[in-house]
């Protein structure tokens, strides 16, 4: 699976894929949060909720500057979490109510009680390439 593309669709259609959403608020300072069931859209846009009391500072910052990076992996179907997929997106709005968030918010309170999807974030998909960390390695800081 070497094509970026079919490696979004795949990891974004599994139902045990993690996304972490990256952002940058207004000063620069990057913020990360976790995008609840990442989907891969009918119209091939990505999509994920928002989890209430969570990631406020992420939805503000994508606000002011829709462009981010969601790394998607797959920490069930590759226990040590090492191939991935890496998606440049552009934030295209929010769904506060409908089924689908209905559903995501089921979803998780099936295995989380009290936690609630307070919005779904769908995101055009700029690009995406693979995703694998770096061997481990010395650390330089200067």
């Amino acid at each position: 699976m070497d094509d970026p593309w079919t490696r979004a669709r795949d990891y974004l259609d599994r139902r045990t894929a993690i996304a972490m959403l990256a952002t940058i608020d207004p000063n620069g300072v990057p913020e990360i949060a976790i995008l609840i069931a990442p989907r891969m859209t009918d119209d091939e846009r990505a999509a994920g909720g928002e989890e209430q009391d969570v990631s406020g500072n992420t939805f503000r910052n994508l606000r002011q500057n829709p462009r981010a990076t969601l790394v998607v992996l797959d920490p069930v179907m590759d226990p040590r979490a090492r191939d991935g997929v890496r998606l440049q997106v552009e934030f295209l709005g929010a769904q506060e109510d409908g089924a689908e968030l209905k559903e995501l918010s089921q979803w998780l309170e099936s295995f989380a009680p009290g936690r609630q999807v307070v919005r779904r974030l769908v995101f055009k998909i700029l690009s995406a390439e693979n995703y694998r960390p770096r061997p481990p390695g010395p650390v330089l800081l200067q």
